[in-house]
């Protein structure tokens, strides 16, 4: 068996333990997802339940017994028990692979993705904690030297075990975040990176510049550099809650944030209207109870045709 080959029957067989003792609705959710990641994942969790269901046949002494004589004398009638025997032992041996601290368990690599409305929690096997805002692409590579994961798209937030000797790294098109061991969101847009730190230090560092964010504070990559200013550190993860929170935020950025959770288009009738600063609070799952108030709270008028929302003067 090579070292992929043992990385999943390690990941299919802990999946397999959860399973036994009774999936909660998110683990339900996160083993779904692992099955969907790849056919072979599938294959092989039947293929360990099979051979689970053979061992629960054997008692301890038995396979015992079994995997330490040196001479098998067999018949028509207890093929099929040796053959059951065998894989039982196999069995045993993985579960001790498992179960038992190795060096090599380190390497790791995941893609995860959420869809339009649907954000995801997921534990990584060293520890930390990461929680997929709607629409959002991961993918992850560790290895017994570094943490990489990199944000294709969307927001996550981190939630990092610190291990100096593994740092923890993050990457965007345009940005390297380096964790010194915090809690903090990343935000990846079309024009730049947003970083926000809940809780510890993170350095950050694009083309040409390198900044230290502590607790409290954001910044923003672009092509122009990295700006840094101070945020309450509590409203940094209100998006779990269901909660976007705007502070003199164009509007165009505003309806990008509810088009992470709604399926809709929005144009605006000119680039000034887009640029119009919205502050309040607001139910991420409540589009059109939004789209009622924004007259009252910004001077436009709100048009839909369909899927489409037209924002205009008013």
């Amino acid at each position: 068996m090579d070292r992929q080959q043992a990385l999943l029957q390690e990941q299919a067989n802990k999946w397999l333990e959860q399973q036994k003792c009774g999936f909660t609705t998110e683990q339900e959710e996160q083993f779904q997802y692992w099955l969907s990641l790849n056919p072979d994942h599938k294959t092989i969790f039947e293929e360990s339940k099979q051979i689970d269901g053979l061992l629960a046949q054997f008692s301890e002494q038995e396979i015992e017994n079994l995997s330490t004589s040196k001479v098998f004398r067999f018949s028509q009638a207890n093929v099929w028990m040796a053959t059951a025997a065998c894989l039982a032992i196999f069995m045993i041996s993985l579960i001790s692979f498992t179960l038992l601290p190795h060096t090599e368990s380190s390497d790791y690599s995941a893609q995860y993705s959420s869809a339009v409305g649907e954000q995801l929690k997921v534990n990584l096997p060293e520890g930390s904690k990461l929680y997929l805002d709607a629409q959002t692409n991961l993918n992850i590579n560790f290895n017994e030297h570094i943490r990489s994961n990199t944000l294709v798209k969307g927001r996550a937030l981190f939630d990092v075990t610190t291990n100096p000797k593994r740092p923890f790294i993050v990457n965007t098109d345009t940005t390297k975040i380096t964790v010194l061991g915090t809690k903090f969101t990343v935000d990846k847009k079309p024009l730049n990176t947003r970083i926000r730190v809940s809780h510890g230090r993170v350095k950050v560092q694009s083309n040409q510049h390198i900044v230290e964010l502590i607790q409290g504070q954001q910044a923003y990559v672009n092509e122009q550099g990295i700006s840094v200013e101070n945020i309450n550190p509590t409203l940094i993860d209100a998006w779990q809650h269901g909660r976007l929170i705007f502070d003199n935020t164009p509007l165009n950025e505003v309806f990008v944030e509810f088009n992470r959770y709604h399926d809709r288009e929005f144009k605006f009738a000119s680039n000034e209207l887009s640029q119009l600063p919205l502050s309040g609070t607001f139910n991420a799952s409540e589009l059109d109870n939004f789209l009622k108030l924004l007259p009252h709270v910004v001077p436009v008028k709100i048009k839909t045709e369909k899927d489409q929302i037209i924002i205009n003067k008013l």
